[in-house]
């Protein structure tokens, strides 16, 4: 799982006529790139979520944690930087990517050595003869499982930066269903421009409600079926003002954030939206121009040529 991060960092250190990387963590310089203040920012909460859950000892917690960091690195941090970690946006870039990396991969096998104490050591050798000697003279280095496990560093954390990433990827995989669903191939996707609109009424969007009923259950009980029948049955104006107040009276029950889920949805019918392709979460939604429409135009101007 570690191989994508460290077959860049190998790369690195054959590359050293060109540039030098000798890791050392006290000289590092904060990055001006956005997506290494994300993982560094976004790793913070994993090591702290580690320190809890290891001091009480819930062992079975902490791995699923660590498996959606992996992929998250490997499948976004890697892919979106794969160009910085070649150096083709210049070396001083290439560098401060390189090291975000870095730091996060032997943060990670620092992390994950208890679970996987083989191929971590694998991993950390590999590493290791990239770090800068004068930044560890004072420590045991001969193995992963002599070093102490990474600390929470708050000057990291940018909760703000973390949530413009969360939007992003958001927009992408709505795009990904949307695809899917419509069984286009990758290349047909291409975004050549992005509209960002707050008028929902424009698109025929509205607000519907999930309820929650393994906790609507306990709290209603006999009246959980009228609940469940007007909770759905709610107005995208009502939830409206739930979002606002964040409280809501059903069937004589007051009603909070954690007893619904907010959920969009588009009314095919309103503003024209017949034309687009529609997706949604709790956070965005995505309309795409009809596919269908566009690949068949696609197709005839192949043809044409």
């Amino acid at each position: 799982m570690l191989e994508p991060g460290c077959g860049t960092a190998r790369e690195a250190k054959q590359d050293e006529e060109e540039i030098e990387f000798p890791y050392n963590e006290n000289t590092v310089r904060k990055s001006p790139n956005i997506t290494d203040q994300w993982i560094l920012s976004f790793m913070q909460p994993l090591i702290g979520f580690f320190e809890t859950e290891m001091a009480a000892y819930r062992l079975y917690t902490v791995v699923p944690r660590l498996v959606k960091f992996v992929d998250i690195l490997t499948n976004w941090y890697v892919r979106m930087n794969r160009r910085r970690l070649k150096g083709e946006n210049g070396m001083e870039d290439c560098v401060m990517a390189l090291e975000t990396l870095f730091s996060v991969l032997l943060s990670l096998c620092r992390l994950m050595a208890p679970y996987m104490p083989f191929l971590t050591e694998l991993t950390y050798q590999n590493l290791k003869v990239l770090i800068d000697p004068i930044s560890v003279q004072d420590k045991d280095t001969l193995s992963i499982h002599y070093l102490m496990l990474p600390r929470v560093r708050e000057e990291l954390i940018d909760k703000k930066t973390e949530s413009a990433i969360s939007r992003m990827q958001s927009v992408i995989e709505l795009g990904r269903v949307i695809r899917d669903h419509k069984t286009i191939p990758i290349k047909e996707l291409n975004v050549r421009k992005v509209t960002l609109s707050t008028d929902k009424n424009k698109y025929g969007i509205r607000l519907r409600a999930e309820p929650d009923n393994v906790v609507l259950e306990k709290r209603l009980k006999g009246a959980f079926k009228a609940g469940m029948t007007s909770i759905k049955q709610l107005s995208s104006e009502e939830l409206e003002q739930f979002q606002k107040t964040r409280t809501i009276v059903v069937e004589g029950h007051e009603l909070h954030d954690e007893d619904i889920r907010l959920m969009y949805t588009f009314d095919q019918a309103t503003g024209g939206t017949a034309q687009f392709e529609a997706h949604s979460d709790a956070q965005v939604n995505e309309m795409i121009p009809n596919l269908q429409v566009f690949c068949r135009m696609y197709s005839t101007l192949q043809c044409a040529v």
